[in-house]
Formats: structure tokens, sequence, C-alpha cells
């Protein structure tokens, strides 16, 4: 069997609520703009606007780019027979909790759930939590995952060529 290796990424439609603010910002200093046009504190506001949409834009691609859920399926090594969440915090650089790792052996996985808001049903996104024999509890909470149904049928695939028969 060969190596597999896959990476999930929060899907960017699964930030509409700051996109929605992005552009309900626009939308309102441009409202202002149309019927104060000329007065002196419309240019501080544009200004006031495009700082706070570049800081949520940055926020949106720090938090995609920090985020993933990784599948490591290699058959002849054993410490690359997991799943990894691993998340890093952009507000918290100087923390410990900057980054949080969780790793689970393919053969550990008891579970794995989606959940979805209504929202995010109808974006076709949606959360992967997954847990384990060690714990019995979620371990893994994966948020905004594209198409989280076949991601967790890719799961359950891998994670089957490692249960032992008796389990099942």
């Amino acid at each position: 069997m060969e190596p597999f290796y896959k990476t999930y990424k929060p899907a960017w439609k699964s930030f509409y609520k700051l996109l929605f603010l992005v552009i309900l910002l626009i939308v309102l200093a441009g409202l202002a703009n149309y019927f104060k046009s000329g007065e002196a504190w419309l240019k501080w506001l544009w200004i006031a606007v495009v700082v706070v949409d570049a800081l949520i834009l940055l926020y949106i691609c720090a938090k995609r780019w920090t985020m993933s859920l990784v599948l490591k399926d290699d058959p002849a090594k054993a410490e690359d027979q997991e799943i990894a969440f691993i998340e890093c915090n952009p507000l918290k650089p100087f923390s410990s909790d900057f980054r949080k790792s969780i790793e689970i052996g393919l053969s550990s996985i008891v579970h794995i759930e989606v959940k979805q808001t209504l929202m995010q049903t109808i974006l076709h996104v949606g959360d992967v939590v997954i847990a384990s024999s060690g714990t019995g509890k979620e371990e893994i909470y994966a948020p905004n995952i594209p198409d989280p149904q076949s991601v967790r049928d890719e799961i359950q695939l891998h994670a089957k060529n490692y249960r032992n028969p008796s389990e099942e």
C-alpha cells in the first residue's frame, strides 16, 4: 500500500460572518459618503474602514493558514499512521498556547462525527470531531472543513486498515 498524506484546511467561505462584516463596513462608509459628501471627517472614516477591513482579512488568512487536519497513512512507518490537528493562535504569539497539536493513531480512532449548523450545511462545510479509544471523548475538533462527510469517510477508510479484527 502506498503512503498517503493529506492536509485539510478550513474553507474560505466558512468565514462568512467576518466577510459580511468587511462588506458591511464598506457599504456603511459608502452611504455616509453619499449623504454627507464633502465632509472632512469622511476621509478619516474611510481610512478607519480600510484599516479595520485589512485587519479582519489578515485575521481570516492567519486562521486559515495556521489550522490544519492532517491524515498520515504510511504502512511502512508506525509513526505515520495517525490523524493530527495542528492549530496556531495568531493572537497569542508569545504564549505557550500559541501552537497546539493533537495526534491520534489511526488504530485508536473509535468515533468520527460531523457537526454542522444550518449555515454550514448551506455552505457545504462542517466541523469534524474525532474521539479515540484512549479517552473515549472528543479529542480533535477541526472546524469549518470543506465537504466534511467525505473527509470523515476518508479517515474511516484509512483507520479501518489498522483496527483489530476482534474490535469490529
